[in-house]
């Protein structure tokens, strides 16, 4: 009998921050994982690289943005059966988001608190991690 080889996921995402609000983007209907749901952007690690060179390029190729990794601050962990995300919070940045992965995404924009609970999120931990980096101003 075959073995199924189990894939596991090793992943960053950062939640960029805005006057009061927080940015998520839009996962496209054609995802495997977690279609039509609103998640920080990010994405896997590639071998090699530390959670902040992965959230870097994964931010520039999806946003279109860069940072620097002084102003990236560890805010939280998203856990599950086949993945381990690391959350980061973002302040500053250079560039404007735009939606670069449309692949990916659909569609992009800021939420506030009032706002993110009547969000379908791809990780429902995602919420409170948000609502802590949004009262932490």
């Amino acid at each position: 009998m075959a073995e199924t080889a189990h894939v596991f996921n090793n992943v960053v995402c950062g939640l960029l921050v805005r006057s009061g609000l927080v940015l998520l983007v839009h996962r496209n209907a054609l995802r495997l994982w977690a279609p039509n749901c609103w998640d920080a952007p990010g994405g896997h690690l590639e071998r090699g690289e530390t959670d902040l060179e992965a959230l870097a390029r994964e931010l520039n190729e999806e946003l279109g943005i860069s940072f620097s990794s002084a102003d990236a601050r560890l805010v939280g962990r998203l856990t599950g059966a086949e993945y381990d995300a690391r959350v980061f919070a973002l302040r500053r940045w250079s560039g404007e988001p735009a939606n670069q992965a449309p692949h990916e995404h659909d569609d992009l924009a800021w939420f506030g608190e009032e706002q993110l609970g009547g969000l379908v999120l791809a990780d429902l931990d995602l919420l409170e991690i948000a609502f802590a980096v949004l009262r932490d101003q």
